[in-house]
């Protein structure tokens, strides 16, 4: 049963939203495209092992929770790719969607990897990731005094990671591995642990620690492309309002539903609270009467009257 699913991040959404709206002569357009290029690949990666699961046979019952995010007691945070909870042991994945000739230095924590062209890129040890993972998963246990093993791997979503033989030894292995690796584990623990209650009962309090982190960006929004984007052009050509429809002057197109990208654009990067000025400066509108009536057709929960009325934007 999966009871944390695997979303796009918020941090994806916002860069989305951004990619869409910074021109791409901006200085910046390509260190934002590059973030965005690194956590799609990383979310592609997670999906292709999420759907290998869905092939597995394992013990009744099960608990996934994708994605964990949580701050332990020093304050520092927590994002486990996958929990995977079963009577015999739990198992935390750290999941890597990345290319390359891959090599880890133990002594030294370092992990590298060569690229098709001949270039050596240093990266996060994922091993140490893991590691610190399975340290508070284990405070966790004992605190709920469960005895339960925890089991741990890095696992690569691509063929294109060559693993070297300086990672032989360490927890890791492609994605097509992931069922002998679960199946040597249930092998090795063969009978349940834990009841279904007692695992219920954990699998609910992690779910409970869940708290999603927003990442702050740096986002220049003095920069960004106003108005409402038409979804046929790529180039960001803005749409106008006339007759109570949204249209294209460039493409010809009549989109009514482009003007719900742009308010969840306005919720990314500037705030989940819109006012008639600021909807008129971020949508374009030069007359704050059709504003208002803009407004009112949207789904928009308003908060205050008259000069001080607020909307606010749900997701």
């Amino acid at each position: 049963m999966i009871i944390l699913a695997r979303q796009q991040s918020e941090t994806q959404k916002i860069l989305e939203s951004l990619i869409r709206r910074l021109p791409k002569a901006h200085t910046a357009y390509i260190n934002y495209y590059e973030q965005l290029r690194r956590i799609q690949a990383g979310y592609a990666g997670e999906q292709r092992v999420d759907a290998e699961w869905l092939e597995m046979d394992y013990p009744h019952p099960h608990y996934f929770l994708h994605d964990l995010q949580t701050i332990n007691r020093f304050g520092t945070t927590h994002q486990i790719d996958t929990i995977f909870l079963c009577p015999h042991f739990i198992v935390i994945l750290e999941i890597k969607n990345i290319t390359g000739y891959l090599e880890l230095d133990e002594p030294f924590t370092q992990f590298t990897r060569t690229t098709a062209n001949g270039n050596v890129e240093g990266m996060n040890d994922p091993f140490h990731q893991v590691r610190r993972h399975v340290k508070w998963m284990k405070e966790m246990l004992q605190v709920e005094r469960l005895e339960i093993p925890v089991k741990y791997a890095v696992i690569f979503a691509t063929k294109n990671a060559i693993l070297s033989q300086s990672l032989r030894g360490q927890p890791v292995f492609h994605v097509s591995g992931l069922r002998y690796q679960v199946n040597a584990w249930l092998q090795q623990h063969h009978e349940a642990i834990v009841d279904e209650a007692e695992l219920q009962r954990f699998a609910n309090l992690l779910l409970t620690m869940h708290t999603p982190m927003k990442r702050q960006l740096s986002i220049p929004i003095q920069d960004i492309v106003k108005g409402v984007l038409c979804p046929g052009c790529s180039n960001g050509q803005r749409m106008s309002y006339h007759y109570k429809n949204w249209y294209c002057g460039w493409c010809g197109i009549v989109d009514n539903h482009a003007v719900l990208s742009a308010l969840e654009d306005y919720r990314l990067l500037i705030s989940q609270f819109l006012t008639n000025k600021s909807f008129c400066e971020f949508f374009a509108i030069s007359s704050p009467n059709v504003a208002y009536r803009i407004l009112q057709q949207l789904p928009l929960k308003a908060v205050g009257a008259k000069r001080h009325r607020r909307y606010w934007i749900t997701e």
